[in-house]
């Protein structure tokens, strides 16, 4: 076997920098699909199944693409047509993601967007394998961790610097249940994932197959997708020991980061921020309009009659406000200063009593989306509690307070669910700079030990959120998980790709996503049972479930042989 040379910081740099884009747009997914998801009217206990598509499209997706891009080469190479053609699909899933009309389209989109992203993903872990010499692995996967770090700290936090350093809004509306920066958010993250990868494609080369003849023999005798599923379930059986043991230790890292994914941000939009978004959220109520959509047609009036007095508003502050310093908007972009008000703050219960005033008993008929709109619903609901079918109506003041207070709290859920997109960015921030440090650790530290204490530190970091009540300090809980976050997208693969047969790196690598996703499925399928039956609907609790499994992770990494290190397969 030639020996690989030894690549450069910059070519390794080059190599990984696809990894920036795929991170981008897998963090606007990790940070934004639980809310879109309530956006669209699901509840709690539905976001778990609702996730499903993520672990299930890395089950079947990635060992077969790792399978097939061991057997391919093209005028592209090896792994670059995968990486090229995962980007152009996962962008266009971003395009489309926050445009969903429903909760299923959504549901959907999610399933596209993540087997595209697994079809980028997958090939670049086997990458690091096919370039770089051993020695110069562990260097590798932490540099890809670097990178995720970087594209994940910008793409969390991108909703909450839009709102507030460029005063993008952050209120649903009646077209859109999702708040226009959540939407800019993901059409950036469209630009960046297929640029950042065609970095990759277009400055690195790939070695070719180093007998030719061979690799053509061993495609035409073992090609096939009923072969692929053959050889991978057999691969199952016949892992080195090192690798099974490594397992036990992705298995319960995952189902404690699953858990953080899903429940993360709507607990803090929910439990910390008070909020709650707009919507019919009571199955009584819902029934009720489904039964008597007569409040429709006024509510959908009242809802352009807000937007139009929002508008007005704006207009009216942008004409007497004076020019921010470049100072001040940094100092609003990072959250150090107050953001400017959202013109709905402006709106007290006066002005919407005389919104509604004008509005009631409005004569037509709603528009398929205006009826489906969480804003109409939640603002006929208020008319219909109330019996305001006029100005007159005895209860137009108690309906003008109810509809305050639910924008008040879509206020507070957004600004909330912003806020864990910081705390999502504040933990990848941590993992960026973590990671410079891993690059040193290796030098001195077996990976095992490494990856056992960062694992213990990330676990404390879950069990703490779910103790602490103030925004602030949950950026110091998210500094836990940063750091067990850095050793996981580095360290396991370092000890795997040691004790793995170089010809199937790619094939392994998918086996090993095995340990990833099928706790996920675990959790997709009873996490949302566990939270409304056992937790009381707190999903900040099933975070806490998520740090103790992070815990027992650490406690396997005990367990992991030392072959792993020496680079001897069992």
């Amino acid at each position: 076997m030639t020996d690989k040379p030894r690549l450069s910081f910059w070519q390794i740099w080059n190599m990984s920098f696809g990894f920036l884009g795929i991170q981008f747009g897998w963090g606007l997914q990790m940070a934004n699909m639980s809310s879109i998801y309530q956006f669209l009217g699901a509840d709690e206990k539905d976001i778990p199944i609702l996730w499903l598509a993520a672990p299930l499209t890395g089950l079947l997706i990635q060992p077969v693409i790792g399978y097939y891009s061991d057997r391919t080469w093209t005028g592209l190479g090896r792994r670059r047509p995968y990486f090229l053609a995962g980007a152009v699909l996962a962008s266009l899933a971003l395009l489309a993601m926050p445009n969903s009309p429903s909760l299923w389209v959504a549901a959907g989109l999610l399933w596209i967007l993540d087997a595209s992203v697994n079809v980028s993903m997958e090939p670049f872990r086997a990458f690091v394998g096919d370039m770089l010499p051993k020695e110069q692995r562990k260097s590798g996967f932490a540099m890809q961790s670097l990178l995720i770090g970087l594209g994940a700290v910008l793409s969390s936090a991108l909703p909450f610097i839009l709102t507030n350093g460029f005063g993008v809004g952050r209120e649903a509306t009646v077209d859109s249940p999702v708040p226009p920066a959540v939407k800019l958010a993901f059409y950036i993250g469209a630009g960046v994932f297929i640029s950042a990868v065609l970095v990759t494609v277009v400055t690195t080369r790939e070695y070719p197959p180093e007998d030719m003849e061979a690799f053509g023999r061993m495609k035409r005798e073992k090609s096939g997708l009923g072969h692929a599923f053959a050889e991978i379930f057999q691969g199952i059986g016949s892992m080195p020991t090192a690798m099974k043991q490594l397992a036990v230790v992705q298995f319960f890292t995952w189902l404690a980061l699953f858990s953080m994914w899903i429940y993360f941000v709507p607990a803090v939009g929910k439990g910390v921020f008070g909020g709650s978004p707009l919507g019919v959220h009571d199955a009584a109520a819902r029934e009720r309009l489904e039964n008597d959509d007569r409040w429709l047609a006024p509510a959908a009036a009242l809802a352009k009659s807000y937007e139009a007095k929002k508008a007005e508003l704006a207009s009216a502050a942008a004409a007497i406000g004076q020019e921010k310093p470049w100072d001040g908007a940094v100092l609003q972009m990072f959250g150090l200063s107050p953001a400017d008000p959202d013109p709905g703050e402006r709106i007290d219960a006066a002005m919407l009593a005389s919104l509604i005033g004008r509005s009631a008993g409005r004569d037509g008929e709603a528009s398929e989306q205006e009826k489906n709109s969480p804003m109409v619903r939640s603002f006929a609901l208020a008319m219909a509690d109330h019996d305001v079918t006029s100005a007159a109506s005895p209860g137009l003041a108690e309906a003008a307070g109810d509809l305050h207070e639910a924008l008040a709290s879509a206020r507070r859920y957004q600004e909330g669910t912003a806020w864990g997109g910081v705390c999502f960015s504040a933990y990848n921030l941590v993992a960026f700079a973590f990671s410079f440090v891993l690059l040193a650790l290796t030098r001195v530290l077996p990976a095992k030990r490494i990856h056992l204490i960062c694992l213990a530190v990330g676990a404390l970091g879950l069990v703490s959120a779910c103790l602490v009540g103030q925004p602030s300090l949950l950026l110091l809980s998210m500094t836990g998980v940063g750091v067990a976050w850095a050793s996981i997208l580095s360290m396991p693969y370092a000890m795997l790709a040691n004790v793995i047969p170089g010809h199937k790196m790619g094939f392994y690598m998918g086996v090993f996503n095995f340990f990833i996703v099928l706790p996920q499925i675990l959790a997709a399928v009873a996490l949302g049972r566990l939270v409304d039956s056992l937790l009381g609907g707190d999903a900040m609790k099933a975070v806490l479930a998520g740090g103790i499994a992070m815990a027992v992770a650490s406690a396997a990494t005990l367990l992991v042989g030392t072959e792993s290190e020496t680079g001897t397969p069992a």
